[in-house]
């Protein structure tokens, strides 16, 4: 179907705590604490124990040797969306009276600026990025320091942060922000040579056109055992003195914090993110697939218009008046992600299938409307009426609740797709049927940058302490 209106909605950000300003478009990943190694696979590549200590978050196997290609070979990951296999760490923080700590978790929100001027190119397989200074002595825009009972974030050090809300644990956060713009050349910085570079007003320098998003890691330590932190006096891990495989340990101040990136996103799931999120200035949260595909047809079927075929209207309608009969119906059509191949049963099943679709009931009020499977995917938008209509399939069906507001909405459709790769199809199809209430609902159509799309997904849950 054709669309002649594009509708935008633009979803604001949670209550979480942000290092930089709220975006309109934007996702998110939460990733716990992993492991701590002398390793970095960026500045130190196939090095083992010769780099200062880094905490690391997401890939559960990153070492000296990371790349793309073992990060994808072996996902295992602590964050909430296991497509993210990428791998994030910073140097180890050493409190005031020497004892090192752990981190609890980190929060990188995948941010856009300007992207209606200036659209961002999905993140390349295994790109790298570097954050910060290691050998920073002042404050910096893109590095901000929060206390969980403070005043919010700042690039200053130096507020004493105490009990936070729960009386449970002082808490210190540090938000790091990445480079935008990459050369578009080289995946990895060099020593001295780096590969991206911070935008200006949204604008990419010219040597750094390829603009990216943004990465914004927001680290936290979640600190029980003491009752007060002078953030000035906070130590970060520096290169250590080497003499043979035996390290000595060397610290710098707060200000010395920064970070890395390596890119370890399926490649569907980073080109979602930039091209189905940010770029249409929606908040996916982490609601970023493993893989995707959008409509390969949608339309919608009028019993008051029987021989009628709708196949060029900019709109997809629905609406059933259980009174005298008349009913609109839509109807789309799905390539299936297929699962990816040599996995358990365990773990096939930890893969779950959803339809994202914008749109609105027309009039007030809210009400339930449902996902009845096709019988037949051999309709096509063109040429189908409500005459030749396929039937519907036996089998459950998945309600959408859905009132006034325009917005994306999820649906659970996981039961019917297994059932249909179970029977060898490789694509499948949805009746969206009306509420009896003589209500009408639209959403947009494939056509449109608010697509249809259906999306494999695989989640965890994972504690922010």
């Amino acid at each position: 179907m054709k669309r002649t209106t594009l509708f935008t909605l633009l979803i604001l950000g949670s209550a979480s705590l942000l290092a930089f300003n709220a975006h309109a478009g934007q996702s998110d990943v939460t990733c716990s604490y992993h492991h701590t190694l002398g390793d970095d696979s960026i500045m130190m590549t196939g090095k083992p124990n010769q780099a200062m200590l880094h905490d690391f978050f997401g890939n559960t196997h990153t070492d000296a040797f990371s790349t793309y290609d073992t990060l994808r070979a072996q996902p295992e990951t602590t964050c909430n969306n296991k497509a993210d296999s990428s791998a994030y760490w910073a140097p180890t923080m050493r409190l005031p009276d020497g004892e090192i700590v752990k981190p609890s978790y980190q929060k990188t929100y995948y941010q856009s600026t300007k992207d209606a001027t200036n659209p961002l190119t999905p993140f390349p397989a295994g790109l790298a990025l570097l954050a910060g200074d290691h050998h920073g002595s002042a404050p910096s825009n893109r590095i901000t320091f929060l206390c969980g009972n403070g005043n919010g974030y700042s690039n200053k050090a130096g507020e004493v942060c105490g009990l936070r809300s729960k009386g449970d644990a002082v808490q210190f956060n540090v938000g790091i922000q990445f480079p935008d713009c990459w050369d578009g050349v080289h995946l990895m910085p060099g020593h001295g040579k780096p590969n991206a570079a911070y935008s200006s007003n949204g604008v990419c320098p010219a040597d750094f056109p390829v603009k990216i998003p943004t990465v914004n890691l927001n680290l936290a330590w979640v600190l029980p055992q003491i009752t007060s932190l002078d953030t000035a006096k906070i130590q970060f891990s520096m290169d250590p003195v080497m003499n043979g495989d035996q390290r000595t340990e060397q610290w710098g101040g707060v200000y010395t914090v920064h970070a890395d990136f390596l890119n370890g996103w399926t490649e569907e799931g980073a080109r979602f993110m930039t091209d189905l999120c940010m770029n249409n200035g929606m908040d996916c949260n982490h609601m970023v697939p493993w893989s995707y595909r959008t409509a390969s047809e949608d339309t919608y079927v009028s019993s008051a218009e029987p021989d009628r075929n709708f196949g060029q209207s900019p709109d997809l309608f629905t609406r059933q008046n259980k009174t005298n009969g008349d009913q609109m119906m839509t109807l789309m059509k799905f390539p299936i992600p297929p699962v990816p191949a040599g996995l358990t049963e365990a773990q096939k099943a930890s893969f779950k299938y959803q339809v994202r679709i914008y749109g609105t009931r027309v009039e007030s009020g809210q009400d339930m409307i449902y996902f009845s499977p096709v019988a037949s995917n051999s309709w096509h938008e063109n040429n189908v009426t409500w005459n030749n209509r396929p039937a519907v399939a036996a089998g459950n069906k998945s309600g959408l609740y859905i009132g006034k507001t325009l917005e994306y909405r999820y649906v659970n459709v996981d039961n019917e797709v297994k059932k249909a790769l179970a029977e060898g199809k490789t694509e499948i199809s949805w009746y969206l049927g009306g509420d009896n209430y003589d209500k009408s609902y639209r959403f947009n159509s494939r056509e449109t940058k608010e697509n249809l799309v259906l999306m494999l997904t695989r989640y965890q849950e994972v504690k922010e302490n």
